[in-house]
């Protein structure tokens, strides 16, 4: 039902990507008056065009109770919302090429096991062959760390699944227009303003992915999100043999899709520099310092963007975007090289399409999810890093019950809003966008 009236709704929530559409399908679920806005199309920008890993491994261990919880609902998704989402619990493998990368991933194996049960074990170079036997004998693999419990799934589908649910539920959409304002008075939300148009609500959630961080500056909350493009790639389709498990390289990203073709994506993007790059630059200096490949400073940026791009592979035709962002040729060509000579038989595979998206970047990795201090009825779900479409649907669960007054079903004290008020931060490099 599209919105047609200033009525009062109990919630609203900003942002139709994974997050956001199932924060309204929650909430509209449980009963809420529920609008859902979008100055695009559901699943526009990163929400459908990510990789489509589903991983709990090696995450940080402050959003992995978030990923452990999310992982439940993914296994029931498609028989919930009554349509194929492209779910398959194939694990993911991360592949080790020295003893160095052993020994680090055996440390995030040993104390996910101990602190959270999670099946991740580690494999010997034959016991990873076994397991996928397409991988080239000579391309350095040492070894593996493997999550049998993890999966996959089609970013763009699954964005739509959760949107169309949200429909069915009761929830009303407006697109279209952006959110320029967050209605707030006495320290409380009190709805918002698209254009000419106002909406009222008690309760807000800016779910906007990067346009988040602009919205609650007028809100007075300085996040200190950044934007770093990523680049995938698609291959011609090979349905046989399948690779059940989503393939970690050493630098690029792999997953087998439902049609048989390969998706692949280097880790890391550009960071493109904008008139308020500045911002936040303090914040991100560590992380620059201890890994300055997570994301290359493109100076002319701004330049570029007036020309028109130019390369020899087609980009993909997504459902229209403002941001628009453009894909860099050479990380396909980064990405592909990996993946020939990991993958030898299939390196005649050609590529077919690439596109591009905008990864909302925190300086710590994690997300942002929760509430707003000082602003009664705030609730923030962004800043995923790269890593958003695995937990997407469980952190649209946790915004919908705060919004209605309950308490969040997994663990998300570390991922306060706040802690960036607070002056906290950390080092750790942004991944890729999954």
């Amino acid at each position: 039902m599209e919105a047609t009236s200033t009525r009062d709704w109990d919630v609203i929530v900003v942002g139709g990507g994974i997050v956001g559409c199932s924060a309204a399908y929650y909430a509209a679920k449980s009963g809420m008056r529920v609008l859902l806005v979008e100055r695009d199309a559901p699943g526009s920008a990163q929400s459908g065009r990510n990789l489509g890993f589903v991983r709990q491994q090696n995450r940080d261990f402050r959003e992995l109770a978030l990923m452990i919880g999310a992982l439940s609902i993914w296994k029931g998704l498609e028989a919930e919302l009554g349509c194929r989402v492209g779910w398959q619990q194939g694990g993911n493998l991360s592949l080790a090429f020295s003893e160095a990368d052993l020994v680090s991933r055996h440390d995030w194996q040993k104390r996910a096991a101990e602190e959270f049960g999670l099946d991740t074990r580690m494999l010997s170079a034959m016991e990873t062959q076994a397991l996928v036997p397409q991988l080239a004998t000579d391309c350095g693999v040492v070894g593996a760390m493997y999550t049998p419990s993890d999966g996959k799934a089609e970013p763009a589908r699954a964005t739509r699944a959760f949107f169309e649910a949200a429909l069915r539920a009761g929830a009303a959409f407006a697109f279209g227009e952006p959110v320029t304002r967050i209605e707030i008075s006495a320290g409380k939300v009190s709805g918002v303003q698209m254009r000419d148009r106002h909406y009222r609500a008690g309760t807000v959630v800016i779910a906007a992915g990067a346009g988040s961080a602009a919205l609650l500056r007028k809100a007075e909350l300085d996040l200190p999100q950044e934007f770093i493009r990523a680049t995938v790639a698609r291959t011609a389709a090979r349905p046989e043999p399948r690779i059940a498990a989503c393939v970690s390289g050493q630098h690029t990203g792999i997953r087998q899709d439902l049609n048989g073709a390969y998706v692949i994506s280097v880790a890391g993007g550009e960071y493109d520099l904008r008139l308020d790059s500045w911002r936040h630059m303090r914040w991100y200096e560590a992380t620059r310092k201890s890994n300055p490949d997570a994301a290359r400073i493109d100076y002319l940026a701004p330049i570029k963007r007036l020309f028109p791009s130019r390369g020899h592979l087609p980009v993909a035709d997504f459902p229209p975007s403002r941001d628009n962002p453009r894909p860099e040729f050479f990380r396909v060509e980064q990405a592909n090289r990996e993946f020939s000579r990991l993958f030898k038989t299939l390196a005649d595979l050609r590529i077919e399409t690439c596109w591009a998206g905008i990864i909302d970047t925190m300086p710590d990795v994690i997300p942002v999810l929760g509430p707003v201090d000082g602003v009664s009825g705030m609730l923030v779900g962004t800043g995923f890093s790269g890593h958003g479409f695995g937990p997407g649907p469980m952190a649209g669960k946790v915004l919908s019950d705060l919004a209605a007054g309950r308490r969040s079903p997994v663990d998300i004290s570390a991922l306060s809003p706040m802690r960036f008020v607070k002056g906290c931060s950390s080092s750790k490099a942004t991944n890729a966008g999954e």
